[in-house]
């Protein structure tokens, strides 16, 4: 299958959050502003033609290089995600074993990623040693290992960024990733409800992280990501892989790409 590195560039505008002028009990609207590059399903290194008629050469992780350092060097406050699906398949990864690309992430500078169902082709083990090899942290709020009944090793269930804004002070962004049930017994692995993993994943980052933004970091089909974001209420920004299509949508008052 050839790799469609979908290089979603999201400019993500302003948004606007209520929050308690310290010493004082009552609110005032506050503007922040923070920039997100977003991009899913990379399996190889070279660029490859869009399915346009005019056949332009996409994605490649020596192009998005300089795209993400031009965005830390613009821009303070920047996010880098991976929506899941690295390790597999290429001609390079049967020698690899995914590693080659993890390479590549980290020189991209990803700062969270979620897994894909790629990320399992050579078992736990041959994740654990992307995990290992990872400068980024994976999410993962919904795959356990069989033998432990715990979350897969090498992965959490959320994580905390922080921004500095003139405008709100601390900018705290809660970020989880969820992916689909495989039911595939092979992998070791069992799968809970993402839906209800969000769930979980948003009464903690809203109620104990006290977080002002969350972002989910989904692998599963456009038509789950629907259903997610008309169930999960809380989430702000849905970053969704797995399917090869690039888009934006807002549903439910979730913006998702």
């Amino acid at each position: 299958m050839a790799a469609n590195f979908l290089a979603k560039l999201a400019w993500f505008a302003a948004f606007t959050a209520n929050t308690v002028l310290a010493g004082c009990s009552s609110e005032r609207d506050a503007t922040a502003h923070f920039q997100v590059l977003s991009y899913n399903d990379v399996y190889e290194m070279k660029p490859d033609s869009d399915d346009s008629q005019y056949g332009l050469l996409v994605g490649g992780p020596s192009r998005v290089i300089p795209i993400a350092k031009k965005l830390r060097q613009t821009y303070e406050n920047t996010l880098i995600l991976f929506a899941g699906d690295t390790m597999v398949p290429s001609l390079w990864s049967n020698r690899f074993k995914g590693l080659q690309m993890v390479e590549a992430q980290n020189a991209i500078g990803v700062d969270y990623a979620c897994l894909g169902n790629h990320e399992f082709d050579f078992g736990i083990e041959g994740f654990l040693n992307v995990s290992k090899a990872s400068k980024f942290t994976w999410l993962n709020a919904n795959a356990y290992e069989k033998s432990t009944g715990q979350l897969l090793r090498g992965t959490q269930a959320h994580a905390i960024k922080q921004f500095n804004s003139p405008t709100m002070g601390n900018l705290k962004v809660g970020i989880f990733g969820v992916m689909y049930d495989m039911k595939d017994a092979s992998t070791g692995l069992y799968w809970t409800d993402p839906i209800q993993a969000a769930k979980d994943q948003v009464k903690i980052l809203r109620e104990n992280e006290k977080v002002d933004f969350a972002i989910a970091l989904t692998h599963q089909d456009v038509d789950s990501d629907n259903a997610f974001s008309s169930s999960v209420k809380g989430v702000d920004l849905i970053y969704g892989g797995h399917d090869h299509t690039a888009q934006l949508q807002t549903n439910y008052g979730a913006t998702f790409l």
